[in-house]
């Protein structure tokens, strides 16, 4: 590699050695009695140094079992390896997990962003410089979302805790705020309200999650996999900071509708005693002023 580029550090695969690999997949797959010895092959191969170009090799196999191996394997090193890598290292590896983002299925995307959320804690500072990256720059906005999502899953809190404002601004910047969120946006946004994120510091983000919770942004029915409801009702709930929603009786006409939602989606959101106290409230005859305040709040920025 020239000196300015970033290069893979590892020792490259011989092609018979990425054959080898390659056909011990393909055997675990498509011939049950080597199922065990090739899985012990590839559990042994998955500790070497040359693991790592191996499975960004096999990302490009003819193969889909192949592909979805090697997004398994980068996913197991990143998560157990990372942390003893040079962040140069882990830099090139980052770039090269998101380059290899698009175009990919959903379960080997999944994947290698796990993957690249473990290399990005080895590599930056903190989640502010995900957005110098030219591989993350390049990918479409949904997948940003995706990996966003996916850093709390590898990062300490700690150090996530106090990039938590430039998340949601990044996160801000690529949604429509006008629309209904996402599963992906709804997901990101409850991955990273337990770090400390209120209706405040939700922003924007706060409508296109409320309307995710109506019926046609919450209708499991119409969008299959894609169902946002639970996770915007998550992240609500969590920013709301209440175990129990004000009665219906005390709400103003645009608080309700957020209210019913949040009270349907509630055994989703919320422990099961929660659960139970928020039904309990709904039903009572006294509001809780502060709760309502702030229920009519996301209701007025969400509608």
């Amino acid at each position: 590699c020239r000196a300015s580029s970033l290069c893979v550090p590892t020792v490259a695969m011989l092609p018979e050695q990425l054959q080898n690999v390659e056909a011990a997949v393909l055997a675990m797959h498509r011939e049950p009695s080597r199922a065990a010895e090739c899985d012990r092959f590839l559990q042994q191969f998955s500790r070497s140094e040359e693991a790592w170009s191996g499975a960004l090799q096999l990302l490009g196999s003819v193969h889909p079992e192949c592909r979805l191996a090697s997004g398994a394997m980068l996913h197991l090193k990143a998560r157990r390896d990372a942390s003893s890598l040079a962040s140069v290292d882990a830099l090139a590896l980052l770039s090269r997990c998101l380059e290899a983002l698009s175009g990919t299925a959903r379960t080997l995307r999944a994947q290698l962003t796990v993957a690249a959320a473990h290399l990005a804690s080895r590599a930056l500072a903190g989640p502010e410089g995900l957005p110098a990256l030219p591989a993350f720059a390049a990918l479409p906005p949904a997948q940003r979302v995706e990996l966003l999502g996916s850093l709390p899953l590898a990062w300490p809190p700690e150090r996530l805790r106090t990039s938590l404002p430039a998340v949601l601004a990044l996160l801000t910047s690529l949604v429509d705020t006008e629309a209904a969120a996402p599963l992906s946006v709804a997901a990101c946004a409850a991955a990273w309200q337990p770090l400390g994120a209120d209706l405040t510091d939700l922003g924007a983000l706060v409508r296109p999650l409320a309307l995710a919770l109506r019926p046609h942004g919450g209708d499991r029915d119409a969008q299959a996999e894609e169902w946002p409801a639970e996770a915007a009702a998550e992240a609500l709930c969590g920013a709301l900071e209440v175990a129990a929603f004000p009665p219906s009786a005390s709400a103003t006409e645009l608080s309700r509708s957020l209210l019913t939602s949040l009270s349907d989606l509630a055994s989703l959101a919320l422990p099961h005693a929660a659960t139970a106290a928020a039904a309990s409230s709904a039903a009572a005859s006294a509001a809780d002023a502060s709760g309502a305040v702030a229920a009519a709040a996301v209701a007025a920025a969400a509608f």
